[in-house]
């Protein structure tokens, strides 16, 4: 039942980004030419840009340390640094109910295996992603982010595309969780953006050397 409620959520949200968000579209909007050539001058919508790329790191980890289901998880995560959840909601649709196979070969490489499981490397992302949020909420102006989001369609999709992956993460801990010591409740870490996912990254990192 929630794969198909992934799906009506990614169908409306093409819909809802192609054709009824607020604001200039990318070839008219300075602020996408500033975002990607990564010359804004305001840190909340820099801060918010780079937790997007941050976002498919942290999916990559959880995805990639045990993809032996019978849809490969490679495409989508490589895809999300791209489009973020448009390329990583059909994955969990496509997946289903379906548990990782313990017969099947990871397929991915052993030195992503490895990172996955890095007490250290997720560390520093979670250190980076702190520091990212922090310099956001600290040097940013919450009315040129509000101006922003009502008059850049790109800065209105990327906003709701970052909500997304925040509600996607509950979903994939969820998915993820099926071995217990942890509680049921340990999903809602990733409602904290990033950071919960990669914290509970951590709590299973012994997972990435099982799946090895």
């Amino acid at each position: 039942m929630l794969r198909w409620s992934w799906l009506a959520l990614w169908l409306a949200f093409i819909v809802y980004a192609a054709w009824l968000a607020p604001g200039q579209g990318a070839g008219d909007d300075p602020l996408f030419k500033e975002l990607i050539t990564l010359q804004s001058k305001e840190p909340s919508l820099m801060a918010l840009f780079s937790m997007l790329g941050l976002f498919p790191i942290a999916f990559a980890c959880l995805l990639l340390r045990s993809d032996r289901g019978t849809v490969p998880a490679w495409p989508f995560s490589l895809a999300a640094f791209g489009l973020g959840a448009f390329a990583l909601i059909p994955y969990y649709v496509l997946q289903g109910e379906e548990r990782q196979s313990s017969f099947r070969k990871n397929r991915a490489p052993r030195w992503v295996q490895g990172l996955a499981g890095s007490g250290w490397f997720l560390w520093l992302l979670i250190a980076g992603t702190l520091a990212v949020i922090g310099w956001g909420l600290t040097q940013g102006s919450m009315e040129a982010y509000q101006a922003a989001f009502q008059s850049s369609q790109f800065v209105h999709v990327m906003s709701l595309d970052f909500l997304v992956l925040t509600l996607l993460s509950v979903y994939g801990i969820y998915r993820d969780d099926q071995r217990k010591p942890y509680p049921s409740g340990i999903s809602w870490m990733g409602l904290f953006p990033i950071v919960g996912l990669l914290l509970y990254l951590w709590l299973t990192r012994h997972r990435s050397r099982e799946a090895a």
